[in-house]
């Protein structure tokens, strides 16, 4: 090859330890030229010049298939065969030696070692798509925010519904976005975060679809900001809107007996309210049982209204120890018992339930003295197969127990969603 400057060129392309073959258009048999950079492959140059050896056959014969080596075409990745059997991947460009006005007489291959590059990449997409998994499986949002309030992106469960909604946002300041009611709860620990390096934690509440949602944030430095960047935080948001409205309910209900007290409504509609918001937001059925003691004025007429009272108190035990573990009962007005039974997976799982609490009640009048059995009627409406509210699914519960009235009683009956 020749001399430029005094510097001899097949000198410096031997010591590259990229891969360079000459190959002459009048002579397709075998290069002319192999670099010293083919020894990384365990061959010789001359292995390839001498025709002893053709490049095709350390082509690992799978990826042969499409390849193409024509000047100018995009490079090609595929895996040849070392010498010693193992198995490489290369990045492969061809292009035209030209020499001055004269036609074309040869092309250059070129050979780029990428094993270990792509090696690295592949780790990289694995870690990449495990640590994408963590943050799915933890139900929180992850947010980032630049000192100026811009939102700089946003990840985190798809089950979280500020994910998908603070994701519209991303490039816009806080308080264009969906906190814009909340942007100096938000940007006041932000900043305070970034300025002092210190971790920093707040509550707010933010609407989406209509409902109040509750977010417990901390705010840490966001390391991902380097020297001479954009400062910035990162806001871990954790819902804990279950977790509130949990507290809620046990702060209500301190002191109150659920099964022995007749006065119920407003702890039951609260709690059918919640139950119904978790069932939305976990994409889970609920079950609603009306159930009402049938002829219950003739108990009253046998053991007195005293000890039918207290026949009624032991009842709600009975039916509460034939439900679910997570099912909640209500004593209500009357005689009746409402049941809420949230992540009923079928109408088979329901009429398990409602068996045993029908078989409860018929052995809930053994030891009362008197001429009298006892039974009852359960109505069941479904969601979403009834309705998504609470009005309806009570409407519904409320038809289904007529039903089984009018069929004499001592059943139960599901809900017509063609008959509202």
């Amino acid at each position: 090859m020749s001399i430029c400057g005094g510097v001899n060129l097949e000198q410096v392309i031997n010591i590259s330890p990229i891969v360079s073959m000459v190959w002459r258009l009048d002579k397709k048999e075998a290069p002319c030229f192999v670099s010293e950079a083919v020894t990384s492959f365990g061959y010789s140059p001359d292995d390839f010049t001498s025709g002893r050896l053709a490049y095709a056959d350390i082509i690992l014969p799978e990826d042969r298939e499409g390849l193409v080596f024509v000047p100018d075409c995009k490079p090609a990745a595929y895996r040849i065969v070392c010498a010693d059997k193992s198995l490489r991947w290369v990045s492969h460009r061809t292009c035209i030696l030209e020499q001055g006005d004269a036609p074309a007489s040869a092309h250059l291959w070129t050979l780029v070692d990428v094993t270990d590059a792509r090696a690295a990449a592949e780790s990289l997409k694995k870690s990449e798509q495990e640590l994408q998994a963590l943050v799915n499986a933890i139900p929180a949002a992850l947010m980032v925010v630049g000192e100026d309030g811009r939102l700089l992106k946003v990840t985190g469960s798809r089950e979280t519904p500020l994910v998908e909604e603070a994701s519209r946002f991303l490039g816009k300041n806080v308080e264009d976005s969906l906190f814009r009611e909340k942007s100096n709860e938000i940007m006041d620990p932000v900043k305070r975060c970034i300025e002092t390096g210190i971790p920093q934690f707040f509550t707010f509440e933010v609407a989406l679809g209509g409902r109040v949602y509750f977010q417990e944030a901390r705010v840490s430095p966001f390391s991902g900001s380097q020297d001479g960047e954009e400062r910035a935080a990162i806001i871990a948001v954790l819902d804990i809107t279950s977790k509130k409205e949990l507290s809620d309910e046990i702060r209500l209900q301190t002191g109150h007996d659920p099964l022995g007290s007749p006065s119920n409504r407003g702890y039951f509609n609260r709690k059918l309210l919640s139950s119904l918001a978790d069932a939305h937001r976990t994409n889970t059925s609920l079950a609603l049982f009306m159930i009402d003691p049938d002829k219950f004025n003739k108990v009253n007429e046998a053991i007195g209204r005293d000890m039918a009272d207290l026949l009624l108190k032991s009842l709600a035990v009975k039916i509460k120890g034939a439900c679910r573990q997570d099912d909640i009962i209500y004593r209500m007005e009357g005689v009746n018992f409402y049941l809420i039974l949230p992540k009923i997976r079928n109408r088979d799982e329901a009429s398990m339930v409602a068996d045993r609490i029908l078989e409860a009640v018929r052995g809930a009048s053994a030891g009362y003295s008197g001429d009298f059995s006892l039974t009852a009627t359960i109505g069941i409406s479904l969601f979403p197969e009834n309705g998504g509210d609470g009005k309806t699914l009570l409407r519904f519960a409320e038809m289904a127990l007529s039903q089984g009235k009018a069929a004499g009683g001592d059943r139960y009956a599901f809900a017509d969603p063609q008959e509202d």
